[in-house]
């Protein structure tokens, strides 16, 4: 398998930001004056990259497009089957495929050049992951140590939600730094009846609530539940979907106004450094249990220039580790074709599937790739090793 070129590649890149753009600025078309332009430019976009008599030509059609398959609009664009069912538009609100598959396509479609809708678009519309990691941790990064970055970072993987003073109690206690990643209100879409709201059991970020409906707005963490008592004398409870979801958490009671009010990091955050960031401090955790032993793990070294380093001494056993979290092997091993890591060993979360292992292992042949289960594994295969000798 060959990677597709570079210019189809930025073409479906610029397709899925421009209909991430024009899908948020539907649902907010009557609250934002400035919507239904960016709509309109949106189709323009979306009109250069399909080419004459092809795709949507008016707004209207455009939004109808985005609720179907991307690759209706431009099927030679959405060849690997991972991204082809992407959807911006359900019933009218954007659809979780944004969050899950569309936020990691996002490019700067006006660069060098005033884009006018930054005032109010959310940065994950148009901010693509490293811009929006370098962001958030700009504030720290000058003059910060090594162990004062990996603790911030830490601390937000862990606490992406809460109120807002044990928030920055926990920080200070952590951190030791005055300086913080963003929080902001919760939104509203994820409180339920604006009296309490819900983390996803698996990255700890407020669900979001459609009715009685509660999930996490990431698929893969398969958190999907029910509202199933509402008594005005406790807390609702919520009922999980089926068997194979996650454990219900319990509500928190949501607070708008105070020095308690309920604070969440934005969504660009939660996206790119938080979605990503579960899995490898679950890898790390689950390796620093073997440090009795005789493994040595370490998160985020030289500020992040690797995700994590392991090492066996007794067997000489070592491996540089970088987690990745993508819908697209293509997106992903287009991405590290233009800018190599460091580490020499991709690890993708088991959710990701050994299909995406094995396709991952064809597009980058001088990589190797692993499940984050294998990874663990083959360092408990150099424990019984050392054990041997």
């Amino acid at each position: 398998m060959a990677l597709p070129s570079d210019t189809l590649l930025f073409h479906r890149r610029v397709l899925i930001s421009a209909a991430v753009r024009a899908g948020y600025a539907h649902t907010c078309r009557y609250e934002e004056p400035a919507a239904r332009r960016e709509i309109a430019r949106m189709t323009g976009v979306v009109m250069s990259v399909c080419g004459p008599g092809r795709g949507p030509t008016t707004p209207s059609m455009l939004i109808d497009a985005l609720h179907r398959p991307l690759e209706e609009i431009a099927p030679e664009l959405f060849s690997d089957v991972a991204v082809r069912g992407l959807t911006i538009l359900r019933n009218g609100d954007l659809s979780d495929d944004v969050y899950s598959e569309g936020c990691e396509d996002i490019v700067e479609l006006l660069s060098g050049g005033v884009d006018p809708a930054r005032g109010w678009l959310p940065t994950w519309a148009w901010m693509h992951a490293e811009l929006v990691e370098n962001e958030a941790f700009r504030r720290i990064n000058e003059g910060a140590s090594e162990d004062e970055y990996t603790a911030h970072r830490y601390f937000v993987v862990k606490n992406p939600a809460g109120a807002e003073r044990q928030l920055a109690q926990l920080f200070a206690e952590a951190v030791g730094m005055r300086k913080s990643v963003r929080y902001v209100p919760i939104p509203a879409d994820q409180v339920f009846r604006d009296k309490y709201w819900w983390p996803c059991p698996v990255c700890q970020w407020p669900m979001h609530v459609d009715g009685i409906e509660v999930r996490c707005r990431f698929p893969l963490h398969d958190s999907v539940y029910f509202v199933r008592r509402d008594s005005p004398k406790g807390r609702p409870l919520l009922q999980p979907r089926d068997g194979d979801v996650p454990r219900q958490p319990a509500a928190r009671v949501f607070l708008r106004e105070g020095p308690d009010r309920s604070m969440c990091v934005e969504t660009a955050v939660w996206r790119h450094i938080v979605i990503s960031g579960v899995s490898e401090v679950y890898l790390f955790e689950r390796l620093g249990r073997l440090r009795p032993h005789g493994v040595h793990v370490e998160i985020w070294p030289n500020k992040d220039r690797i995700d994590l380093l392991v090492k066996v001494p007794a067997t000489g056993w070592v491996k540089t580790l970088d987690v990745k979290d993508y819908a697209s092997a293509v997106s992903l091993a287009d991405k590290i074709r233009h800018k190599p890591l460091a580490a020499r060993t991709i690890v993708i979360p088991d959710y990701r599937s050994e299909a995406q292992r094995d396709e991952l292992t064809t597009l980058l042949p001088n990589m190797e790739v692993l499940l984050v289960s294998e990874v663990i594994s083959e360092v408990k295969a150099q424990i019984r090793k050392a054990k041997r000798q």
